[in-house]
């Protein structure tokens, strides 16, 4: 019994064969898989390294369009600041550009100021001394009769001097003040009075608050007008206007002498016209010598505008001066 069951243990060849074949077959498997298992390994960390490579190729980009970036947001910055600047010149160059043009519109008022003055003087000058020519032709050439009232000679005699006395002061006090304003308007739009007009639009600018008026020029024809020649053109305007009354009763007491003694009905005539013009001269003075004579004409009253703040209010009426 025990020979036979160390007979059944002892391995059959054909089993121990099969074994070792099915060993070697799992070994080469394993190998086989080992090696793939390798290969793979190293096909993935090959990828996995390109794959970084990528990463920090698309890290560098990063970094170089941010760069780019940084410099374009430098660049409108730069771009906001230089806008800003050109609007700060623009708004500057824009309150230059209204100042101007308040200079250039009290320039145009002080030449029309001067050429009203002018023509007003020169009228006035003009017919004063034609006036005047009139009165003394009438003392060369008028004949006096021998046996007529010596009491209208002497009436004759005062108007004729009053006439030539007031004519001649119209005349000297006219011709003096246009000598004057034509002298002294040019000074009021010089470079000195617009440098200090152009710097007083600057300081309004600057400390501009809502309701404040634009300045005006510190010298004017207007207020060297009001300040020394309109007394003068008061003057000088009266005793015209008073010289041409004379005149015409100067002609009334000549035609009478002249005609009175010829035809009392021929001087009769004369006198009534010339009453007649002397009544319309009167009617003429009272509605427009008053009014040439206002030195402040009358405006409709209305309520001053309101401030709107800058650009409109440099189109309100200017600061008054004259007081300086």
């Amino acid at each position: 019994l025990s020979a036979a069951a160390a007979a059944e243990n002892q391995p059959r060849p054909e089993k121990g064969i099969m074994g070792a074949v099915a060993r070697n077959a799992v070994q080469v498997a394993q190998g086989m898989l080992t090696a793939f298992n390798t290969s793979m390994n190293k096909a993935w960390r090959q990828e996995d390294g390109l794959w970084f490579a990528h990463l920090a190729e698309c890290r560098a980009q990063d970094v170089e369009w941010m760069q780019w970036q940084r410099s374009v947001w430098a660049e409108e910055a730069e771009d906001r600041r230089r806008k800003l600047k050109w609007k700060e010149e623009d708004m500057v160059q824009r309150n230059l550009d209204n100042a101007r043009s308040l200079w250039l519109r009290f320039v145009e008022r002080n030449r029309r100021d001067v050429e009203e003055k002018s023509e007003q003087l020169k009228a006035v000058s003009s017919l004063a001394a034609i006036f005047a020519g009139f009165a003394v032709v009438t003392l060369t050439q008028f004949n006096l009769q021998q046996n007529f009232s010596m009491t209208l000679v002497g009436i004759y005699g005062i108007l004729t001097a009053l006439v030539e006395g007031l004519m001649t002061i119209s005349m000297v006090m006219c011709t003096l003040i246009l000598g004057s304003i034509v002298k002294i308007g040019k000074t009021y739009v010089n470079e000195q009075s617009e440098e200090e007009f152009i710097f007083d639009c600057l300081a309004f600018c600057q400390n501009f608050q809502e309701g404040d008026r634009p300045p005006c020029p510190r010298h004017s024809l207007e207020v060297f007008w009001e300040s020394r020649c309109e007394s003068s053109w008061q003057c000088a305007l009266a005793c015209f206007s008073l010289g041409v009354s004379l005149f015409l009763l100067n002609m009334i007491i000549i035609g009478w002498i002249t005609y009175s003694t010829q035809s009392k009905i021929t001087a009769v005539f004369f006198v009534s016209i010339l009453a007649i013009a002397i009544l319309v001269w009167c009617v003429a003075q009272y509605s427009w010598g008053a009014y040439i004579r206002r030195h402040q004409y009358i405006d409709v009253e209305r309520d001053p505008y309101a401030g709107h703040g800058l650009p409109y209010d440099w189109h309100l009426a200017p600061t008054s001066r004259q007081t300086e």
